[in-house]
C-alpha cells in the first residue's frame, strides 16, 4: 500500500518546519460548513500563506472547476474556468515546492479541459497561456511573515482580478502588496500567531478589503481570456 509522503527530508522539517497536509485532512477542512459552499462559489477567494507543494490550492480548484463544469456550457466553460482560477492564490516560501505547485494547478486545468472537451488544449491558445499567466501571478514566492520575498528586498504583489459590471468576460487588474492587509495590528498579531501554530487558516480571509487594500495605479481592464498580454514584455516573474 503507498503511502502519502509528509515529509521530504528531516533537514527541511528543521530548517523550515515543512510538513505537508495529507489529501484526508485537506478534504475534511474544505467540508467545513461555509467553507465548503465557498469552495463552490467560482469567485470566492482563497489565500493559501503557506502553499507548500499545491494541496491545498490544487483541491479548491478541483472543487471550483467541478462547480463550473455542472452550472455552465462548454461555450462558457473557458471564461468561467480562469475566473475560478483567478481567486485562489498562495505563497510559498522555498522555490522548489513553488514551481510543483504552480505546475499542478496547470496540469489539473488541463485535465479537465481534456475531460470535458476530449483534446487537449494547445500551449499556443488564448485560454492556456492565460491560465499560466494566472497561476504564476497568484502563486508567488515569499515570506508571509516579513511579507517580502525570501531573497530580495521586494514586497509580495498580488493582483486582484476583479469582474467589470456589464462584461461577461472582462476583468480589471488591481495590483496591491501582500503588507496592505495587515495594517492593523491585530490582523498582524493573528498572522503571526497562525504561522506559529503551524497552519495559518486560509479562509475566511479578506483579500479585498477595499478599505485596507493599498492600490498601484496601474489598474488595466482586458478580458480575462487575453491577460496573459499583460505579461508580454514583463520581466520575469518570481
Amino acid at each position: 500500500m503507498d503511502h502519502e509522503k509528509l515529509i521530504k527530508s528531516k533537514e527541511r522539517v528543521q530548517q523550515h518546519g515543512e510538513v505537508f497536509t495529507p489529501q484526508w485532512m485537506v478534504q475534511k477542512m474544505l467540508d467545513v460548513e461555509g467553507i465548503k459552499q465557498a469552495c463552490e462559489n467560482i469567485d470566492a477567494t482563497f489565500l493559501e500563506p503557506a502553499a507548500g507543494d499545491g494541496n491545498f490550492l490544487v483541491a479548491i480548484l478541483e472543487r471550483k472547476l467541478k462547480v463550473v463544469t455542472e452550472q455552465f456550457s462548454e461555450g462558457h466553460w473557458g471564461t468561467k474556468s480562469l475566473f475560478a482560477l483567478s481567486s485562489i492564490y498562495g505563497i510559498e516560501f522555498l522555490a522548489d515546492n513553488l514551481e510543483i505547485a504552480r505546475s499542478r494547478m496547470l496540469i489539473h486545468y488541463l485535465n479537465w479541459y481534456e475531460e470535458i472537451f476530449q483534446e487537449q488544449l494547445h500551449s499556443t491558445t488564448d485560454l492556456y497561456k492565460s491560465a499560466m499567466y494566472i497561476i504564476r501571478r497568484n502563486i508567488v514566492r515569499g515570506n508571509t511573515l516579513t511579507k517580502k520575498h525570501p531573497d530580495y528586498d521586494i514586497p509580495i504583489i498580488f493582483n486582484e482580478w476583479k469582474k467589470v459590471k456589464g462584461s461577461s468576460s472582462k476583468v480589471e487588474k488591481i495590483e496591491f502588496t501582500f503588507s496592505s492587509l495587515f495594517e492593523d495590528p491585530e490582523d498582524i498579531e493573528n498572522l503571526e500567531k497562525g504561522i506559529s501554530e503551524g497552519q495559518l487558516s486560509l479562509f475566511g480571509f479578506e483579500m479585498f478589503d477595499e478599505e485596507k487594500k493599498e492600490k498601484n495605479d496601474d489598474s488595466v481592464i482586458i478580458d480575462i481570456k487575453k491577460i496573459y498580454k499583460l505579461g508580454v514584455g514583463c520581466s520575469v516573474i518570481f
